[in-house]
């Protein structure tokens, strides 16, 4: 009994310090730095430096590996926020999906382990708090509709086309009877 009891705790201490080498590792300290800096994420390890400047992707990833909130929040910044990263040329495959998925309203993969239920909930948080990003949606209008679209737009206290559609859609959706 106390054999498997000290080899218990013989391997929880060899994670335990493979951990600890792990936030020390300059990537993780600077990723924990950039999103406590922008007040995404708190921590309690001691030593994590704010970082003002843009994170590469690839080590956010990694961090992420050590860190699981990170892995979480990726996500949302990357739609809402990806200035806080340093982003590549062509991105990562599950990376240009989850992206995909959130910008279109579409059904949500698992990233990378993180269940979506996981990371959805800071696509909200990320940026402007409460709101999501647009889904974008493209219409074919004949040349008579979008005059009338420009019409509106100028005679409406409304800034652009989608806002002459969004008013369009709250009178109808109020004046419908459903």
């Amino acid at each position: 009994m106390t054999r498997v009891h000290d080899d218990l705790q013989a391997r929880a201490r060899k994670r335990y310090r493979a951990l600890r080498r792990k936030q020390r590792d300059p990537r993780f300290r600077k990723v924990m730095g950039r999103f406590v800096a922008e007040g995404l994420l708190a921590t309690t390890i001691e030593g994590i430096p704010l970082h003002e400047k843009p994170v590469p992707l690839a080590e956010a990833l990694w961090a992420g590996t050590v860190e699981p909130r990170i892995m979480e929040l990726l996500p949302a910044v990357l739609v809402k926020k990806p200035r806080l990263l340093r982003l590549p040329k062509e991105l990562p495959d599950d990376v240009a999906a989850v992206m995909y998925a959130i910008r279109h309203g579409k059904q949500a993969p698992s990233f990378r382990g993180v269940a979506p239920d996981r990371y959805l909930p800071w696509v909200t948080e990320v940026g402007r708090k409460g709101k999501s990003p647009s889904v974008l949606k493209s219409f074919r209008f004949k040349h008579e509709d979008v005059l009338r679209l420009s019409r509106l737009r100028e005679s409406l206290p409304a800034s652009s086309d989608t806002e002459v559609v969004r008013m369009a859609l709250e009178l109808l959706e109020g004046t419908s009877p459903a």
